[in-house]
């Protein structure tokens, strides 16, 4: 009896000192450089990291069986991919099966999340790498290949959204009134510049463009009508809404300018058939309406903001000069003159 309590606690020990012996799994720090890996997608095309760089990569750590990971997916992942990042090309979205599932089993899960990125198969070694010990289990990987966060279940939505976007370069774009009088837009990404798309209208003057916030941008052009119009995207271009009549009348040959001194916060301004400023702001709520800011300009107005709820504007006066009014948040200066000769027919730009 004695014999087979030793061999019991002999067993017991060995037990217990492997158990200490053997690592737990903790996933990678932030900033840690992310273990590249190949593994291949449910119609056969290989997949590295490595191929991604420059890209924000987001990956879903996922068992195919696993039912928060087909939670998680379809009720967080599959809507905020198709919401702001199925045309981004800085985001690349990734999937990674670490159950060990076979292709049809992997299938099932796109089934039932609905899923468009690539799903990729085989990915137990690479899940280890990661240290994921439990899934659903997402990591974000910052452009420079470098581990910007990891989260396990239930995924922030809010959260994953912030980090994508303060990890995203910010694209350029660019607006020009075609030959056919339509807006055409192009835009530069950590991919290059973008072909001409045309967003449609009867411009008469040139645009002015503005960003109140992540993905959003705001156009304004004098229509056919003399008014100015406006049309907006809230996803960094992939899609516009329709053209937006916001009136007044702003004289031939001239156009408008815009800026955003805060999040959702709009300001436009043009040169009135009067000749003086007016002004038009969106509160991220309303649009007010027309306010004179007096004057005598001879141009198209320019708008900039050099801080939160500042605005600096510039036009051509009736001497030539350059001439600018600022607002402090709480009221406006009266014009100032800053000097200088410009041609007829041209007018200022500023940038903050």
């Amino acid at each position: 009896m004695a014999t087979k309590r030793i061999v019991l606690l002999i067993a017991i020990t060995a037990l217990l000192i492997a158990a200490t012996a053997a690592p737990a799994l903790a996933l990678l720090a932030n900033g840690q450089a992310a273990p590249n890996f190949q593994l291949t997608d449910l119609s056969g095309t290989s997949h590295t990291l490595s191929q991604y760089r420059g890209k924000v990569v987001v990956i879903d750590f996922f068992g195919y069986a696993c039912t928060a990971c087909q939670d998680d997916a379809k009720n967080t992942l599959v809507p905020l991919y198709n919401t702001y990042y199925k045309n981004d090309p800085n985001v690349q979205f990734l999937g990674v099966e670490i159950a060990g599932g076979s292709i049809s089993d992997d299938q099932g899960f796109v089934q039932a999340t609905g899923a468009s990125w690539p799903i990729l198969s085989g990915g137990s070694s690479v899940g280890s790498a990661y240290g994921v010990a439990s899934t659903p289990t997402v990591y974000v990987i910052s452009p420079a290949g470098n581990v910007a966060s990891s989260s396990v279940y239930p995924t922030n939505a809010a959260t994953l959204k912030s980090t994508i976007d303060a990890l995203e370069p910010a694209p350029v774009h660019l607006f020009a009134q075609g030959t056919d009088q339509a807006l055409w837009s192009k835009y530069q990404s950590g991919s290059g510049w973008s072909g001409w798309q045309s967003l449609s209208g009867s411009l008469t003057s040139s645009p002015a463009a503005t960003s109140p916030g992540s993905g959003l941008i705001d156009v304004f052009a004098r229509g056919t009508d003399g008014a100015l119009w406006s049309r907006t995207t809230t996803n960094n271009g992939a899609t516009w809404n329709a053209w937006n009549p916001l009136g007044g009348q702003i004289p031939v040959g001239t156009g408008p300018a815009a800026c955003s001194w805060g999040p959702g916060r709009l300001d436009v301004f043009v040169q009135g058939t009067d000749g003086a400023l007016w002004h038009k702001w969106y509160t991220g709520t309303s649009w007010s309406g027309w306010e004179s800011l007096g004057g005598s300009l001879t141009s198209s107005p320019a708008a900039t903001s050099p801080g939160s709820g500042l605005i600096d504007v510039f036009a051509r006066g009736t001497d030539g000069a350059l001439w600018y009014k600022d607002w402090n948040s709480a009221a406006w200066s009266s014009w100032n003159p800053l000097g200088g000769q410009l041609p007829a027919g041209t007018g200022p730009a500023a940038s903050s």
